[in-house]
């Protein structure tokens, strides 16, 4: 969807740049809740789904930075911390770590928080409302740093286990 997403808003057709990323994301939601209902897994999903999600983040919160619709700092606060992850999540492969990775409810807030703010910026760019963002780019900004030290929190026993192999 990202692909899709990118020459949409770049082309100015806000509109369509919120339907696209609207689907995106409301599929992801059920796209989980169907898996873990039913059960229904596989290795390739596990690590494309993620994978799908943070690509369509990074583009809409860079393109939001290079528009100048957002601070750069929170475009680079929201990708950091995602690629922190992801490099935890590589290197316990590589060295094959047994990882039980669960997503936090503070990572299921922040992601939609961080949804959230990306669909309220689209509507007024839909609208041509001029919304000072101010308040709202500390709180997700507060959101994702918050989210990303329970991470580091909750799951140091990873570094024990990849320091000593």
């Amino acid at each position: 969807m990202a692909f899709l997403f990118v020459p949409f808003f770049l082309n100015g057709e806000f509109a369509w740049a919120l339907i696209i990323f609207s689907i995106a994301a409301v599929s992801d939601f059920f796209d989980g809740y169907v898996a873990r209902k039913f059960k229904i897994t596989s290795k390739f999903g596990a690590m494309m789904d993620p994978l799908a999600d943070k690509a369509l983040m990074f583009v809409s919160y860079l393109l939001f930075a290079y528009e100048k619709i957002i601070p750069y700092y929170l475009a680079g606060v929201v990708i950091l911390r995602d690629l922190l992850i992801l490099a935890v999540v590589l290197t316990c492969l590589i060295k094959k770590v047994k990882l039980k990775f669960s997503p936090l409810m503070s990572s299921k807030i922040n992601t939609t928080v961080q949804l959230v703010f990306v669909m309220l910026i689209l509507t007024c760019k839909i609208f041509s409302i001029n919304l000072s963002l101010d308040v709202l780019v500390l709180f997700v900004c507060v959101m994702t740093i918050y989210s990303g030290l329970d991470y580091a929190r909750r799951y140091k026993w990873i570094k024990n286990e990849l320091c000593s192999r």
